[in-house]
């Protein structure tokens, strides 16, 4: 196997695990020093605030499973960028806020940087807008 198709699977797999709601398969196919983040602007705070450290990682992804069910969701596509050890996935389908049952249709892209073999920085671009509202972290009048 080529560390192109490693790559690919592991991201498959952790989509997999991720979509079934399982918090400690997510986190035990990721780097013990990964980092989160969602593209934003900075007054959507913690929000698109980088999660770095083990706890901060933890927590990030802990609170992603249980509040947004992304089983509906597929992979698009996903495409490996073997020189620089990054993957960037596509996916699109019915996300679910969890809390008050909201559901919409959306797409984003994972921009996944890869290192020994395992995720250490995962970058994530969505509607933040979308998010946000739904989640009421904002309000728009």
């Amino acid at each position: 196997m080529t560390a192109k198709h490693d790559m690919k699977k592991l991201v498959e797999e952790i989509y997999a695990v991720r979509d079934r709601g399982d918090i400690e398969g997510t986190l035990a196919l990721t780097g013990e020093d990964c980092t989160f983040r969602i593209v934003g602007n900075a007054r959507l705070g913690p929000f698109s605030s980088e999660a770095a450290g083990p706890h901060a990682f933890r927590q990030a992804i802990t609170q992603l499973i249980t509040e947004w069910d992304l089983s509906a969701i597929r992979t698009v596509g996903i495409h490996v960028d073997e020189d620089d050890h990054v993957v960037f996935a596509h996916r699109e389908g019915e996300v679910r806020y969890i809390p008050s049952g909201v559901s919409f249709h959306t797409e984003f892209v994972d921009k996944i940087h890869f290192k020994d073999g395992k995720p250490v920085k995962i970058v994530e671009f969505l509607d933040t807008l979308q998010v946000a509202e739904t989640s009421q972290i904002i309000q728009i009048a």
